[in-house]
C-alpha cells in the first residue's frame, strides 16, 4: 500500500512538472473563400492587422504600446511567436512567446479561436479570440512604427 502511494505521489508531481497544457487542435480544412489576412478585432490585444503571402501571416496587434505576431498557417490552424518589444524610454522590458489561433465559421461570422503562451509554451497564458472586421486597406499599418506614427 505505502509502495501504492508512493508511485501516486511520483505521478501527481510528475504531472505538476510538466506546467501547463500544450495541446493545439488538429488542422482542419480552412473554410471557403477565407484566410487569415484583413483587420481582426480581439478582445484581449485590440486590433490585429495580419498579412498573409502563402503559408505565411505576419502582423501587429494594437493592445498597450502593440506587438507583432508572425506564423505558419496548416488548413485553418495558424502556429505563431509573438513579441512584445518593449520600450527602453518607459523602462518596460520585452515579452515573447507562441501561440495558436484556429479560423472558424459561426454563421455569418469568422472567427479566431486559440491560446498564447509565454516563452515556448504555446498555451496556459490566457486565450487568444478574435473576430474579422474588414479586408486591409492600403493605408492600414504594415508595422508598429507605422501604427505608432498614426495614433
Amino acid at each position: 500500500m505505502k509502495a501504492l502511494r508512493l508511485l501516486i505521489f511520483a505521478v501527481f508531481l510528475g504531472a505538476m512538472a510538466c506546467g501547463p497544457s500544450q495541446r493545439i487542435p488538429e488542422p482542419k480544412p480552412l473554410p471557403s473563400g477565407v484566410n487569415f489576412a484583413g483587420v481582426w478585432y480581439s478582445e484581449q490585444f485590440e486590433h490585429m492587422y495580419l498579412r498573409q503571402t502563402g503559408d505565411r501571416v505576419n502582423g501587429i496587434y494594437t493592445y498597450k504600446e502593440g506587438g507583432t505576431v508572425d506564423g505558419t498557417v496548416n488548413g485553418n490552424l495558424l502556429k505563431f511567436t509573438w513579441i512584445d518589444p518593449g520600450d527602453k524610454g518607459e523602462a518596460r522590458r520585452s515579452f515573447q512567446g507562441k501561440g495558436y489561433l484556429q479560423l472558424v465559421k459561426d454563421g455569418d461570422k469568422i472567427l479566431l479561436k486559440g491560446e498564447w503562451g509565454y516563452n515556448d509554451d504555446v498555451a496556459g497564458a490566457g486565450p487568444w479570440t478574435a473576430e474579422w472586421v474588414r479586408d486591409m486597406d492600403s493605408d492600414d499599418p504594415r508595422n508598429l512604427e507605422d501604427w505608432r506614427e498614426s495614433r
